[in-house]
Parts: C-alpha cells; structure tokens; sequence
C-alpha cells in the first residue's frame, strides 16, 4: 500500500516549477559530486531505507534520475551539498511529523512554516546570484512502495503534476537528495518499508 503527495509547490505558487531571481555576486555554490557509482547504487534501487543504509539509497535516487534523463536525451544532474542538506531537514521532518495526508501540502512545515524557498535559501544555496531556478519533489510510501525506484518512477511515469517536467528539466542542473526511513503519511505510520523522499533541484549562475 502506499501514499503519493500529489501537490508541487514552488514559490508559493501552485503548478509553477522554477523561479529565477535577479542578482550580483561571483561566490560558487559548494558541489559534491556528478552521479555516484550506480554500479553499487543499484542494489539499492528496490529497498527501503533504514537508519543503516540512507547514504545508499540517497544515491540510488540520484541514479535513477540520471537514468531517466539520460533516457530523455538530458545530462546528468551535479549533486550539491546545500541542497542536499534543504532537502534531507524536510524529509526528516516529513517522516517524524507524518503530516502527508491526502489532500495536504507536503511542502510546507505545519510547525516551522518552512517552504522549498526558505529551505533552499537557509541552507545557502546560490548567494548573491545573477540568475537562479529551484523545484522540489516528494513522495512517500510503504508496504514495497518506499523504495527509490517506486519514488522516481511516480516523479516521471504516473504523477500529472508537474513532477515529470521538473526531473526532465532541460535547465535545472544540480540537485540535492534527502531521504528518511518511514512514511510521511500517517496512514502509513505503522506500516513496513515505509520511505519518504524530498529532491530538491536547482540552476544557479553567479
């Protein structure tokens, strides 16, 4: 059994999926690295994650959006450590509140107000740019649906809103992985293999 948000925000505005922001400044943000090896990452790509393996799945997720890119004729996504670090607070977050329940705005914190913007943003992500995007993704399940090829397969094959067109974006280039053993749904709460995913994307030229 699972659950999938349906619901993308960016922005604050629903159905939008990047937002470029003017600006000065030449300060790089920090990458970590291009796709790990999806050799190893691969054994990963149908299990869900625990407290021993979230580097791993992390990864597999990151492979698998590369997969379906390269397949769409797209690079490869640069990973970067701010927006890993945007993305792993939320997906934590998501799996230990379990407010994503049918109908709610799996974006945005009930209890800190924290949006994909803030998030993004108070993690450093591209300061001072000349022009940046941003998107996020996320999805939750359990019962074998927690996994990370059950995640990027509803991104880009089953999900009408807007997901498929933010992991195929041909002008987002980095992105940011989090992941949390559990689901986020609190149908979900009691049920094995749960999962909970967040990926955050982004363009940034300074």
């Amino acid at each position: 059994m699972k659950r999938t948000n349906r619901f993308l925000e960016v922005a604050a505005v629903a159905g939008v999926l990047v937002l470029g922001v003017s600006g000065l400044g030449a300060t790089a943000s920090a990458a970590v690295s291009a796709a790990p090896g999806c050799d190893v990452a691969a054994a990963y790509y149908d299990t869900a994650p625990n407290s021993g393996n979230i580097a791993m799945v992390s990864n597999a997720v990151h492979c698998l959006i590369d997969a379906e890119r390269a397949a769409a004729g797209l690079p490869p996504l640069t990973r970067v450590s701010s927006l890993d670090a945007a993305a792993s607070g939320h997906a934590a977050a998501a799996a230990s509140l379990k407010w994503w329940s049918p109908g709610a705005d799996s974006h945005t914190n009930p209890q800190t107000g924290s949006t994909p913007w803030s998030r993004i943003t108070g993690a450093g992500y591209c300061p001072n740019p000349v022009s940046w995007a941003y998107a996020e993704t996320t999805y939750t399940g359990w019962g074998g649906s927690g996994t990370p090829r059950a995640a990027v397969h509803w991104w880009v094959h089953v999900s009408t809103y807007g997901h498929r067109q933010i992991v195929l974006s041909p002008t987002l280039t980095q992105l940011g992985v989090g992941v949390a053993a559990g689901a986020a749904d609190p149908a979900g709460a009691g049920g094995s293999g749960g999962g909970t995913y967040v990926v955050d994307f982004g363009r940034c030229q300074q």
